[in-house]
């Protein structure tokens, strides 16, 4: 039997759900910094940077080092860009979580409690222009809380919401970097509905897309 609840949002969660999703976000850092590193413009420019600096400095030594320091920048850019989106959705619909999930019209936040500590959260919106789907947003698990089924019972309860208020579709959409969301979204059944190419420079230089996906409900 699963130790952890699943219950809906309180305000006295508030700051550890921001602090869960800003956790969630920061622990791909280091599956993203595989991901840039296996592109091939990327290591050729690593590549051609260590010859033209071995060809400057004469000293392997030298230009090694000088790749690591590039490589270590690259890193602290990464971090910031996904700080600064942290931030972002602080300023959103994380800022008064209250406002954006529990008095909003069909909308509604769940968190995931194990041992008195939240280690997982889900919302649902209701998507704008349209009365037969809703969006399911920050799905995010504890890091020491993942593969017990957590995500799992999180987007079972939107399903669940959806169905009890006659929607017909569950959509959301996640990067093609998030590898264990995508295995998650496909066993329970949602569907590929289309995949979008980051439009952004990082996005670009990253090789990475969105991938939206619906998930249809039964009655």
């Amino acid at each position: 039997m699963a130790d952890f609840s699943i219950r809906t949002y309180k305000d006295r969660d508030y700051n550890a759900v921001r602090a869960l999703f800003a956790e969630g976000l920061l622990s791909y850092i280091p599956s993203t910094s595989v991901h840039l590193l296996k592109r091939p413009h990327v290591y050729m420019t690593i590549f051609v940077s260590l010859v033209t600096l071995h060809l400057v400095f004469k000293s392997y030594l030298l230009s090694v080092s000088s790749v690591g320091i590039l490589l270590a920048a690259g890193f602290i850019v990464m971090k910031t860009i996904f700080n600064s989106y942290i931030n972002k959705c602080y300023r959103e619909d994380l800022l008064n979580i209250k406002e954006s999930y529990m008095t909003a019209h069909n909308s509604c936040f769940w968190v995931a409690e194990s041992n008195g500590r939240v280690v997982g959260m889900v919302g649902v919106q209701p998507v704008q222009d349209s009365c037969h789907d809703v969006v399911l947003r920050r799905l995010s698990v504890a890091t020491d809380q993942r593969h017990r089924g957590v995500a799992q019972k999180l987007c079972m309860a939107v399903i669940d919401f959806a169905r009890q208020r006659g929607y017909k579709h569950v959509t959301l959409d996640t990067s093609t970097l998030l590898h264990a969301c995508h295995r998650l979204y496909l066993r329970l059944g949602f569907r590929i509905t289309r995949v979008k190419r980051h439009q952004t420079l990082t996005g670009r230089i990253a090789d990475v897309s969105v991938i939206y996906y619906a998930y249809d409900i039964k009655t």
